[in-house]
């Protein structure tokens, strides 16, 4: 009896060292301005998520004033008086509505870690693994995606 209490208390002590869980916030519904990089190549963009739908709107280069939306079954691409709608599979994988939609989609699966004062969210997508950072005051600061070489900055 005497080896169990202390062996319990120890038991006890260990169990009421686990580790701090971080409950970073995701709004359903943001919106925000960026700066998206591919390569030597950026422009600037505005984004939208509403619950399980992102828009993605470029606003310089020649493609500005187009919208693409993702629900994840379809993007439609919108301009003026134009509209046209592809399934998710028939669309080149780097398409930016595409990438954030299923960023956004998976943070909840994602590992979290708070590195220098930020959310720091690992996970995957189709080009493979993403880095999301967000800040404590829950604005997001980054996306980056390595191996295809994209990044996205986002404006606070």
């Amino acid at each position: 009896m005497k080896k169990i209490i202390p062996l319990f208390l120890a038991l006890l002590l260990i169990s009421g060292c686990s580790a701090e869980r971080l409950t970073p916030v995701i709004n359903e519904d943001l919106k925000l301005s960026a700066i998206y990089k591919t390569g030597d190549f950026s422009f600037s963009c505005e984004i939208e998520k509403k619950g399980n739908e992102i828009k993605f709107t470029p606003t310089s280069t020649k493609a500005k004033g187009l919208i693409i939306i993702c629900n994840g079954k379809e993007l439609i691409f919108k301009r003026k008086n134009f509209s046209k709608s592809f399934k998710v599979d028939e669309i080149d994988k780097t398409n930016p509505a595409l990438i954030l939609y299923q960023v956004f989609s998976s943070l909840e699966s994602a590992e979290v870690n708070l590195i220098d004062d930020k959310f720091c969210y690992k996970g995957n997508c189709t080009l493979g693994k993403y880095i999301l950072t967000q800040n404590k005051d829950n604005s997001f600061h980054s996306l980056e995606i390595p191996m295809a070489e994209i990044s996205i900055t986002f404006e606070n």
